[in-house]
């Protein structure tokens, strides 16, 4: 009698919470991500090839990965916060992969002594610009993946700050006016690894029951 007792008290003591859903998660993250691009347009505008409407191809191929990167991680990240087993997150693997093709181009570029000389403190620039433009969205996705119930939280955390960090660098892809493999790598490349690091290592931590 007294546990019956007790499990009444604690239905009357607790209000019904609607369910998670993926597209409420994913549209909570679209939200941050496209404010964050805003922002950072907003403070430092457009390239000038961009706004003239003569972007170089490196550009339009950096930015593309850098979205499609972003795309493609938050989507993963938030099929993770599900209490489920199973799902690939192969397509997500693959764009992160292409992303890090910039990078090794830009070793090889350097080995082969190719490479154009580029700016530290424009790289630095780049790089907390676009950290900056990555906090709201890992905030989301993080905040996320907590309500949820990730069966493998480190890899939860991990794509989490992988598009969080796509969001920033191609956020800095837009207003950027540097260009260069090695700029990409030390300036943009650079924001990816930094947030996948940090969900791997900080958010799985927290997002773990």
């Amino acid at each position: 009698m007294k546990s019956e007792h007790l499990i009444d008290r604690l239905v009357e003591e607790h209000d019904a919470t609607s369910p998670m859903t993926m597209a409420q998660g994913r549209l909570a993250a679209g939200v941050a991500a496209l404010g964050s691009v805003i922002v950072i347009l907003w403070l430092s505008g457009l390239r000038l090839d961009i706004a003239a409407g003569r972007p170089s191809p490196l550009v339009l191929l950096s930015a593309g990965l850098f979205g499609l990167g972003a795309l493609a991680s938050g989507w993963a990240a938030t099929r993770l916060a599900q209490p489920a087993v199973g799902g690939s997150q192969g397509g997500a693997l693959w764009m992160v992969g292409a992303i890090g093709l910039l990078p090794a181009i830009s070793l090889i570029e350097y080995l082969l002594g190719n490479h154009a000389p580029t700016s530290t403190g424009a790289a630095l620039r780049c790089l907390s610009f676009g950290l900056g433009a990555s906090i709201v969205t890992f905030a989301v996705l993080g905040l996320r993946l907590r309500r949820g119930a990730p069966v493998l939280p480190e890899r939860a955390g991990l794509f989490a700050g992988l598009s969080a960090g796509s969001v920033g660098a191609f956020a800095v892809t837009l207003e950027c006016n540097y260009d260069g493999l090695a700029h990409l790598t030390l300036g943009h490349v650079a924001i990816v690894a930094a947030m996948a690091l940090a969900g791997r290592y900080g958010l799985a931590r927290w997002i773990r029951w």
